[in-house]
């Protein structure tokens, strides 16, 4: 018998108004109603042929078809509200396909602003060909008066874990867009920077995260940023 067993790691509560799931997006979809902010950071699908894709990151995660994360998308119109907003990342590389598939449905329409991460400090750590720059784009839904500026230009910082996006550009587009105690769905979590942006800035917060190892470590970083 071991005078050490195995013990699993710790999962932290989340705090108030921060209800992160570990669960599929269809479950946070089917709930979510009222959102100000949908924020999209898709596991996009890549070949592993060589040359193609990036092998260190090769195993990271199995990545969703471009019809699957259009679904998706258009299935969080019934999300939103009036005003809202839904920020989608992307890569350069996919572009062209997910456009082809539908891009975010036909109710979101075409993205009415954009702009592009630009990461500094190593050759990118992107998934597919290591690009150093990541786009997104935003789509409104009867959002009224001028669209706020933070997406005309880059935004420039050093990438910190794989995928994982600029907390300081979040919390912007949080303040921009939305109002203290307005709701901010997060369809694929990952790390959840967006749950970190909100409980700073004073928002509520729904997200999911379908691996149980990286939706640990995006509590312990909620909790560490709150401390």
């Amino acid at each position: 018998m071991s005078l050490f067993p195995d013990l699993k790691p710790v999962i932290p509560i989340a705090p108030g108004g921060i209800d992160l799931r570990c669960c599929d997006v269809a479950e946070v979809l089917r709930e979510a109603r009222g959102a100000r902010l949908i924020h999209a950071d898709p596991p996009w699908r890549y070949g592993e042929e060589p040359g193609v894709a990036n092998p260190e990151m090769n195993g990271i995660y199995s990545g969703l078809d471009e019809a699957t994360i259009v679904a998706h998308l258009a299935a969080s119109w019934a999300c939103a509200a009036p005003s809202a907003r839904l920020a989608v990342w992307y890569t350069w590389p996919k572009a062209a396909e997910w456009r082809a598939a539908g891009q975010a449905g036909p109710q979101w329409g075409t993205e009415t602003t954009g702009g592009a991460w630009v990461k500094t400090g190593q050759v990118g750590v992107g998934y597919h060909w290591r690009g150093q720059s990541e786009p997104v784009a935003v789509f409104t839904r009867g959002a009224t008066g001028r669209p706020s500026e933070l997406l005309l230009n880059a935004h420039i910082s050093t990438p910190g874990a794989h995928s994982e996006k600029p907390l300081e550009w979040l919390r912007a587009w949080v303040r921009a867009w939305t109002d203290p105690g307005d709701l901010v769905l997060d369809l694929y979590a990952g790390l959840a920077p967006m749950a970190r942006a909100c409980a700073l800035e004073g928002r509520r917060y729904i997200g999911a995260e379908i691996d149980p190892e990286r939706h640990r470590r995006a509590l312990v970083a909620l909790h560490e940023v709150l401390r």
